[in-house]
């Protein structure tokens, strides 16, 4: 005698599915914070100078080799790969160099992407 229990509820499944990727997303999130957190309570006033001296050594990387007064196009990933940094890190760098009002950004060249978020983990399976 075959019961219900014997033939799998495919909603039962994806809800199933749904919650398991919903468990590990939370978990991540939970360690997240707490690294977040580690980080933040150990901010000290040496930790902000060491901070702010790798901010300026990694943005005279970027004016190395751009003569004063004078427009130059970076190419991204030459650049990142030069220096040691992902592309996102140069574009932050980029940013807090132009709050600053150290850069002008002119223009920016940008084609579609491969509609994968880089500052995520993948692995979610």
């Amino acid at each position: 005698m075959s019961g219900k229990n014997d033939v799998k509820d495919p909603f039962f499944e994806e809800f199933k599915r749904v919650l398991d990727s919903t468990s590990l997303v939370t978990a991540r999130m939970i360690e997240s914070i707490t690294i977040n957190s580690q980080l933040a309570s150990s901010y000290t006033p040496e930790m902000q100078e060491l901070f702010h001296s790798w901010l300026e050594l990694i943005s005279r990387e970027i004016f190395k080799d751009i003569p004063v007064s004078t427009e130059q196009t970076l190419d991204l990933q030459d650049l990142s790969n030069s220096i040691g940094i992902t592309k996102s890190t140069l574009l932050s760098l980029i940013l807090y160099l132009y709050r600053k009002g150290e850069i002008e950004v002119s223009s920016v060249i940008i084609r579609k992407g491969n509609q994968e978020n880089l500052e995520i983990c993948h692995d979610l399976k």
